[in-house]
């Protein structure tokens, strides 16, 4: 089950399916092991390769102070400080994840103060103390500094504040009228745009644009169009270029959606070949109103939707001939099961594909579909897209061998390596996983990679000419690690070696010289895979201190 979800989980495994008309693609998909808690309003997010779930609300709409990761074929439950049911959420510089706010009470009701950090490595939550007023459906930015930006409220004020380590958070800009999930976008290296389509109370509103170091702009295209609720944890999965985002928009008079394209301070709606359809092939009217996201390295953005049938939809805009002059193309697909699918933010897995862990119902209502929010669900699947023959460029070839789906990248990096050509495909993989894994565990080791504090999946990658996601699937499928923890356990190695060579060296140079980001993180790491600290672990390999350092 672990091999066949984390591979699963890459994205990497593809399968033609024909279109149900001239104009979806019906795509194929998996259900996979459930969350241990329904969830709804909670966010999802992917650190390497690996799937968590952030907070939320469960049945009877009552908050849950609780994450989740996957691990070893199942969820793993694991206690937040605060349940940021609606809060803002943010991916830092460094990989860990700052959340804040949300829901004080059961229903939506109120608003709280808390803020944390998490860090993926060690599945753990540091607090960071209280925001400088009470917020919920907040947005939040990393800044390039280290410093997080956080804006918006639910029924409360919603002016700005910056969180800077060590220092706390400081109110620096009051906003008129305020706004919900506001769009956090940095328009140079001097400023950032701020805007919404909500106001604090939930009425539409005529959007205007904000700017953090100076006065708001006028935007004549949301005299017809309103943004869609942000639901992002980083800038990045909107940008296209350096200042330049897609954003989706929908028609104040009906329900036709767009995509907006910000280049620093321009707003153009981006010129699509087809619009995107307001009716799916069944002829229920589709919502795109679940947010975008942005593959770079294709020149694809991705938009969802959502009918009442419980279907789900994903429209791939592909931009690239839009920087020439030209149109972007609009590719479509949808997948249906007849208990449908819950509403809710499905990530974008590199490499393709669509996982959706949790969400709620959706039933009609006053503004055209209601959120059953007493009643969310644990349900998780993973959608297969597929490129269209137009923009595909590399062959995909499905596998089926023994029950494991072998996937692409693993065929194409096959082609590296002279493999008997009647080894069964099973093995073939199992065979290239091991010398590919072999080769990345000695390149890390002669080159010392584990010492850059800031090496990431995508550099071992780029040393490798291979995938990173399929890097992520190799760690984990063979070594029973994340990415984090190999490289830890390299660190912690390095480390102990030079205590025990430098016995005199205060545990804040070894954590240094070891490559961890500072002494706190150095101290759990070693406790987490040694079962000891430092000094326990010194004193009883016998290694004395100098007494006079400490």
């Amino acid at each position: 089950m672990k091999k066949q979800f984390i591979l699963l989980l890459a994205g990497l495994c593809v399968f033609r399916a024909g279109a149900q008309d001239h104009l979806f693609h019906k795509m194929t998909f998996e259900q996979l092991p459930s969350l241990e808690t329904p969830r709804g309003n909670h966010r999802t997010v992917l650190f390497d390769g690996e799937a968590a779930v952030f907070g939320g609300h469960t049945t009877g709409f009552k908050p849950v102070e609780t994450a989740e990761y996957f691990d070893g074929g199942s969820w793993h439950t694991i206690p937040m400080t605060w349940p940021h049911d609606g809060g803002a959420i943010s991916l830092l510089k460094d990989g860990q994840l700052f959340l804040a706010g949300g829901n004080a009470e059961a229903f939506g009701i109120g608003q709280s103060w808390g803020a944390e950090i998490y860090d993926p490595g060690t599945h753990g939550f540091s607090p960071l103390g209280i925001m400088s007023r009470k917020r919920t459906q907040a947005s939040a930015l990393a800044l390039a500094d280290g410093r997080v930006m956080i804006a918006g409220n639910w029924h409360g004020p919603g002016g700005v504040e910056i969180y800077t380590p060590g220092e706390g958070f400081r109110a620096v800009k009051d906003l008129e009228p305020g706004w919900t999930f506001p769009y956090l976008l940095s328009s140079s290296r001097d400023d950032i745009l701020l805007f919404s389509g909500m106001t604090p109370y939930g009425d539409s509103l005529r959007t205007t644009v904000d700017r953090l170091n100076a006065g708001p702009l006028d935007v004549p295209v949301f005299e017809l169009w309103t943004p869609i609720f942000n639901y992002t944890i980083s800038e990045e999965q909107l940008k296209i270029a350096d200042y330049t985002y897609l954003i989706p928009v929908f028609y104040r008079k009906g329900n036709q959606a767009a995509i907006l394209k910000v280049s620093g301070e321009e707003f153009t709606l981006l010129e699509l070949e087809s619009p995107l359809p307001v009716k799916g092939p069944s002829g229920d009217a589709v919502f795109w109103y679940t947010g975008l996201q942005t593959d770079r390295a294709r020149r694809h953005a991705w938009i969802q939707g959502y009918d009442l049938a419980g279907r789900i939809y994903f429209a791939c805009i592909g931009y690239d001939a839009t920087f020439d002059g030209g149109k972007a193309s609009v590719d479509l697909y949808f997948a249906e099961t007849p208990g449908g699918f819950p509403h809710g933010m499905a990530m974008l897995i590199p490499g393709g594909g669509f996982l959706l862990a949790g969400g709620v119902g959706q039933f009609a209502g006053e503004l055209v579909v209601t959120d059953d929010n007493f009643n969310p669900r644990a349900d998780v699947f993973l959608f297969h897209t597929e490129e269209p023959e137009r923009a595909a460029g590399v062959p995909v070839w499905p596998f089926v061998a023994g029950g494991l789906l072998v996937c692409a990248v693993i065929v194409l990096m096959a082609g590296r390596r002279k493999r008997p050509a009647r080894e069964p495909a099973v093995e073939k993989a199992q065979k290239l996983n091991a010398d590919l894994l072999e080769e990345m565990q000695q390149l890390i080791e002669e080159k010392n990679l584990y010492l850059r504090k800031d090496l990431r999946v995508a550099d071992i990658a780029s040393e490798l000419a291979t995938n990173q996601t399929y890097v992520s699937v190799l760690v984990n499928n063979l070594t029973g690690d994340n990415f984090a923890t190999m490289i830890g356990r390299y660190r912690i190695r390095h480390a102990q070696r030079l205590m025990r060579e430098h016995p005199e060296m205060v545990h804040a140079d070894v954590a240094e010289a070891s490559g961890f980001a500072s002494r706190a993180a150095f101290l759990r790491t070693f406790k987490a895979q040694t079962g000891l600290t430092p000094t326990e672990w010194k004193h009883r390999e016998g290694i004395n201190d100098n007494p006079n350092k400490s």
